[in-house]
Formats: structure tokens, sequence, C-alpha cells
């Protein structure tokens, strides 16, 4: 049986090349292995100006992984001082990307930047900067717990006990958009949602810099790969 297939989508950023300054798609490697470690087999989506229309074609599943902010017109602000990273391309791509998954059914998994974006494409909005949620010991290690909604679908994926995880965000969920429900929370913020309808399981951490040493965060990959392997 072919395992499933799980597009991971990538930022756009200019890099240094043999040909000069270039743009280009550079991705940390922990969400491809990762995808590999939950039994699935990962592809690299860069977000390219001109978008397909056979986008997702022949994709069984799909991580939104973090990155750069969001560009912050998309829910009615400006950049602040602590805005980095925006790439309006990435951002009408990752648009797409959510567009072609609802219309194909194919799951998805959002991380930290890629739950900000469905928030926002259903209509919430994000809180600009939050300090101290940045932290400084090593991703592979886990800096606060978040509290589980026992009967949701991400307890059935890593347990309903709390779960420890890190913290690599500046922005964060300030109203939550229409049809998600908050499942995860700490410090009186919003830390996942889900929308079973649309099968979507969106985090703010980064499971993908803990799953090598933490069963539970590979566990929502694997929950991932299960879901794209029912079609």
């Amino acid at each position: 049986m072919t395992r499933p297939l799980i597009g991971i989508s990538t930022p756009r950023s200019e890099e240094n090349s043999a040909f000069g300054p270039k743009d280009s798609v550079l991705q940390v490697m922990e969400y491809a292995d990762a995808v590999i470690a939950a039994g699935g087999r990962p592809v690299l989506l860069p977000p390219t100006a001109t978008i397909p229309d056979d986008l997702l074609a022949g994709i069984d599943g799909l991580v939104l992984s973090g990155g750069g902010d969001l560009s912050p017109r998309m829910f009615g602000e400006e950049p602040v001082e602590a805005s980095y990273g925006i790439s309006e391309i990435r951002d009408a791509y990752e648009t797409a990307l959510v567009d072609d998954a609802a219309k194909r059914g194919i799951p998805i998994l959002a991380i930290c930047r890629g739950l900000q974006l469905i928030n926002v494409l259903r209509g919430g909005t994000l809180h600009m900067d939050l300090p101290g949620h940045w932290q400084t010991i090593p991703a592979d290690q886990t800096e606060h717990e978040v509290e589980v909604a026992p009967d949701s679908q991400l307890a059935g994926a890593v347990g309903a006990a709390p779960l420890p995880v890190n913290s690599y965000h500046h922005q964060g969920i300030k109203t939550i958009g229409a049809g998600l429900r908050p499942v995860a929370f700490a410090g009186g913020y919003i830390e996942a949602f889900e929308d079973p309808d649309a099968d979507i399981i969106a985090v703010q951490w980064h499971p993908e810099h803990l799953f090598a040493v933490c069963e539970r965060n590979l566990a929502l990959f694997i929950d991932l790969v299960r879901r794209a392997g029912r079609a």
C-alpha cells in the first residue's frame, strides 16, 4: 500500500546563491522528518507567484508550516516594528492551498503561521506582538504546557492530559474565526483550534521540533497521515 503523500508549505525568501541573491525556498528538515516518522511521504510545495489550477492534485494531506508574519492588511492592520518575513506571494499561495484542500477534502495540520492564516481566512484577528512568547531555550525543549479540551479531536490524537510544548511566536489569536473551535489554551490564549467538518487541526506551537523527543507531539503527524490515508 502506498503511503500518503503529505504536502508541506514553505517560506519564500531571498537567499544568496552562486548567481547572486535569488528568491528561494528554504525549509527546515524537521517537517519532512516528522512526516516520514509518522508513516507518510513528504513533498515540499514552493509558494510560486503563479498558482496552478490543480494545486493539490495527487496530495493526500497538507502541513501548513510556520514562518514569517502574515501581511497585517489581511486582517485590517498595518505592520508594526516587530513584523517580519512578510510575503504577500506566500500569503496568496497558501490561501489557495487552504481553498483547494477544502474543495478536495484534504486534511490539514496547521502549525504556528498556518494556524494564524486559517484563523484570518475565517474572519478572525491576531494580536500584533505578544511579548514573552519566543523561548530562548532550544526548539526541542518545551517551554510550557497547554490544556487540551478532553472531548476534542486534538485530544483523540495527543491525549487529554496537559501537553508540554515549545513557544516560537510573537503573534497569536485575538478573535477566533468563524466555525473554528478552540481546543487548547495557555495563559488565557488560544493555543489550538479545530474544525472537524473541514478536517483541520491547528496548533500554535512547533511539534516538528519536538516529534523526536515527545511521542505526543509526533502523534499530531501520525494523526494527519492517518486522516490522509482514509481517502
